[in-house]
This record gives C-alpha cells, structure tokens and sequence, in this order.
C-alpha cells in the first residue's frame, strides 16, 4: 500500500499520507514515537473474528504481549495504525486480518516513517498477518 486515508469520526480526526511523501493528522504532520524499547512500548493488538479462545491459545497470546508496558485493543485495525503512525501506540499487531482492514493504516505508518511488515500470500481474499512499528523498536518484527 502507498495511500492511506483514515476518518476517526469520533475524534474528528483525518489521518492522510503517501509513502515517500509524509503522514499528516488534519493537515499537520505525524510522526512515529521514539519509544526504542519493547518494555516501555504501548501495544495495540486485535482479536480476529476466527480466534481460537481455547487456553493454550489464550497463553500463547499472553506470552507474545507480556513484554509491553501496556495494551490496547481499540477495535479497529485502521486506526490503531494511524496511531502507529502519530506515535499514540508503539506497535501494532494482529494475526488472520484482511488485507483490506489494514492496507490504509500500513501505507500511513510507512509514509510517516514507520516499519510495516505484511506477511501475505497471492490472494488478496485470504487474512494476512500485520506488523506495524516505529521503527526505532529493538526488537523489531515479531
């Protein structure tokens, strides 16, 4: 994704951006947060609709987000990554999402300087897996 327009019509708030060109919130350039260690980083994370609940699955997903000084499910994918991308969140990160929940927020995050990672196949009509950061991070992709 090179575009992103995300509407928060809560907070009036209009998150454009075009990769290689900047990221603004209501007209006024964004950037990431500086934040460059995981323990001290806010994540925003979601729980897809196919999620295994069982508790094996729920340790697994504990043990992937303990390491964060908080977490956040804001309920939408796009606006956590316009979050990414004006420094409110650290991190973002969710499993079987599809492509288009995420493909506007990503393009935001990488026109205000973040790092996205998208891991996905051919078909654009199957989930995918997206990770969203500052890009100062040490960790980096989980």
């Amino acid at each position: 994704p090179v575009l992103g327009v995300v509407y928060d019509f809560n907070r009036d708030e209009l998150f454009t951006g075009i990769v290689g060109r900047g990221a603004q919130c209501n007209g006024l350039a964004i950037r990431p947060s500086s934040t460059q260690r995981q323990q001290e980083a806010v994540l925003g994370t979601g729980f897809p609709v196919s999620r295994d609940f069982a508790a094996s699955a729920l340790r697994e997903f504990i043990e992937q987000i303990r390491n964060f000084r908080k977490v956040r499910l804001l309920g939408s994918a796009a606006l956590s990554l316009s979050y990414v991308a004006c420094g409110r969140l650290d991190v973002y990160t969710e499993e079987n999402i599809m492509l288009w929940d995420v493909a506007g927020g990503c393009a935001l995050v990488k026109a205000a300087g973040g790092r996205v990672d998208l891991r996905r196949g051919e078909d654009y009509r199957r989930p995918v897996t997206v990770y969203a950061d500052n890009g100062r991070l040490e960790s980096g992709s989980q």
